[in-house]
């Protein structure tokens, strides 16, 4: 038939959301994250829908992203806050994000090192 084309549907890929969504927050800006700034909202929903996951996975391989950031940062997960995560799943989400890129911050000064090295080296363990 003209004009049709069939698309290959990938797989789930939490692999693919976890390393844009690090990269992703690894380089957002101060006024991204000005109340009102669509930047997060919109940076997740992209990342997820390159990776084909749902929220629920988006929000778990965060968490996961973020006890590879403690581990490969030396920052001390007692002393280190705890995500809250409220009922509302997309404020959930939004939220972990808005923590991990404070995280990111935390984490890079730790090492006197980038924000997108210290995304680099947790995708790294991640990955292992």
């Amino acid at each position: 038939m003209p004009g049709v084309r069939l698309e290959v549907v990938e797989e789930e890929s939490v692999e693919r959301f976890a390393h844009e969504a690090m990269l992703g927050l690894a380089d957002l800006e101060s006024e991204d994250l000005v109340q009102g700034n669509l930047t997060v909202p919109l940076g997740l929903s992209l990342w997820m829908r390159r990776g084909r996951i749902r929220i629920e996975t988006a929000r778990g391989a965060m968490l996961q992203l973020r006890t590879a950031l403690l581990r490969v940062s030396g920052l001390d997960e007692r002393t280190e806050p705890v995500p809250l995560l409220v009922a509302d799943p997309v404020a959930a989400t939004i939220s972990l994000a808005v923590y991990m890129d404070g995280l990111l911050q935390r984490a890079a000064r730790m090492t006197a090192t980038s924000r997108v090295d210290m995304a680099t080296r947790a995708l790294a363990l991640v990955s292992d």
